[in-house]
Parts: structure tokens; C-alpha cells; sequence
């Protein structure tokens, strides 16, 4: 039994420089879904496309 990438919301990376980078649904979900299947954790997947990350944070949209 595994995680549902769709319920992690997107994803919010802080770099050490301060500058945010927000990924799409569709970026994290397929990092994710990369990251299950590799058995890499999320962050390693993460950093080799946006060197120097601090903090991974996962925004949940909130419909009204």
C-alpha cells in the first residue's frame, strides 16, 4: 500500500537563495509517481532539476 501522489497537493520548493518555485499538479504527481517507482526518495528527484533546495512544502488547493 502506497501514498496517492494526487493527494499531495503541489509542490512548494524553497531554495537556499530564498526563491520559490512552485510545480504544477501534473510536475509533482509525475515526481512522485518517479519516486515510487525508482525507490528514490521525492527530494532526490527534486534536486536534479532545481539545484540547491532547503525545504519541500506541499500546497493543497482549496475549492469553494
Amino acid at each position: 500500500m502506497g501514498i496517492d501522489c494526487r493527494d499531495l497537493g503541489r509542490a512548494l520548493i524553497i531554495k537556499r537563495n530564498g526563491e520559490r518555485v512552485t510545480l504544477s499538479l501534473e510536475e509533482t504527481i509525475s515526481m512522485c509517481q518517479e519516486s515510487m517507482e525508482t525507490g528514490k526518495e521525492f527530494h532526490e528527484i527534486i534536486k536534479r532539476t532545481i539545484p540547491d533546495v532547503k525545504i519541500i512544502r506541499f500546497l493543497q488547493d482549496v475549492e469553494d
